[in-house]
């Protein structure tokens, strides 16, 4: 007995529909008749939709006519060479261990992707990136904020001349050509951060809490290390390429936009990854000591700031990523390895930013560093 298919025509030019019944002819032909409709043709002219559940099938014809079909598996013996893989993927979306297999493949993709995948595109990106661009980039952001939330500074001048004599020779030593720029920014307090381009700003605030200039020096070292590294420019770029990402997955190009307007405020907070803030801190330790200064004014300067201001824990030298206090650890322990290095960075026995001297310099549980 030949089967039959019950089903619901259309032919493409109205949106009326005939219910109808298909068989096969013979072994390569089909005939479609009912309710005014009557055609046949060769099987191999015909197409059909891959099994989904219980979701009705169609069937498309040459001159764009559809028939809807009940899902029903025996209609897959008409199309032997065209259903083998969608026969497999049905097969596999009725196991409920595959299903689950697939769930879990799908998020760890994503998770991979999300941690490692995109974050290693926008570094690669940011390494084509030319000098000149990253520059301009770094006059746009830095013309944005002034007037926004940057105002003139109001460090006397000969203050700011001896303090970019040390940032100076501090980048020169490590190689860069970075520029110190203050400004006074009463809106978002002590802060200090790279801007793309090789500019570090530094607020008046900030200068206002630390009592020692290798303070100063620890944290513009900690900012000089972000610009070594192009940390500012390539997390923008990460932020940016999710965000990107995501435009074109949900349709919204608005949040793409919406990115760039975001950049200035980014950069103000510095919220930088822990991989970034962790490698920056590295360097920071490491230029010190090449200074003969101890990355005990590091951990120094970031104990101040959080005693005196709880809310100065986003900033660049002081994200939450890491913690503070995991900071200030890593920055203690690389001040007792410079001690033991340097035994003569403890002077009479006293740490440098201690109230409480010690009988020698190996006592000094911060490694101090010549005053």
């Amino acid at each position: 007995m030949s089967e039959r298919f019950a089903g619901t025509y259309f032919d493409g030019r109205s949106g009326r529909r005939h219910d109808v019944e298909l068989h096969r002819v013979g072994t390569s032909h089909f005939a479609l008749a009912g309710d005014g409709i009557e055609r046949g043709g060769a099987i191999g002219d015909l197409s059909i939709t891959p099994r989904l559940a219980r979701v009705a099938r169609t069937v498309e014809f040459a001159d764009g006519a559809r028939l809807l079909l009940a899902h029903d598996a025996a209609i897959d013996g008409w199309f032997p060479d065209a259903g083998r893989m969608e026969s497999f993927v049905d097969r596999l979306e009725r196991h409920a261990y595959a299903v689950a297999a697939a769930i879990f493949v799908c998020a760890a993709a994503v998770v991979l992707g999300a941690q490692w995948g995109l974050p290693r595109l926008a570094d690669a990106i940011a390494a084509k990136i030319p000098a000149d661009v990253d520059r301009s980039l770094g006059r746009e952001v830095l013309s944005s904020l002034d007037g926004f939330v940057l105002q003139p500074s109001r460090l006397d001048a000969a203050r700011r001349d001896e303090l970019t004599a040390r940032f100076t020779k501090l980048s020169h030593d490590a190689g860069g050509e970075e520029s110190l720029e203050f400004r006074d920014a009463p809106g978002i307090g002590a802060n200090a951060f790279a801007i793309p381009g090789g500019t570090v700003v530094v607020t008046d605030q900030l200068m206002s809490l630390l009592d020692d200039d290798r303070e100063f020096d620890a944290i513009v070292a900690h900012e000089i290390g972000h610009q070594h590294y192009r940390h500012t420019l390539r997390q923008t770029l990460r932020g940016s390429i999710v965000a990107i990402i995501a435009a074109f997955v949900a349709g919204d190009v608005s949040s793409a936009g919406a990115v760039v307007a975001a950049v200035p405020a980014f950069l103000v907070n510095s919220h930088y990854s822990r991989e970034f803030e962790a490698e920056a801190d590295r360097f920071a330790f490491d230029l010190l000591a090449r200074e003969g200064e101890s990355p005990h004014w590091f951990a120094a300067s970031m104990r101040e700031l959080s005693a005196t201001s709880p809310d100065n824990a986003d900033i660049s030298f002081l994200s939450s990523h890491p913690q503070s206090r995991d900071r200030i650890a890593a920055a203690d322990a690389a001040a007792r390895a410079f001690a033991a290095a340097h035994p003569d960075a403890c002077p009479n026995g006293v740490c440098p930013g201690d109230d409480v001297g010690s009988d020698s310099c190996e006592d000094c549980d911060r490694g101090g560093s010549k005053p």
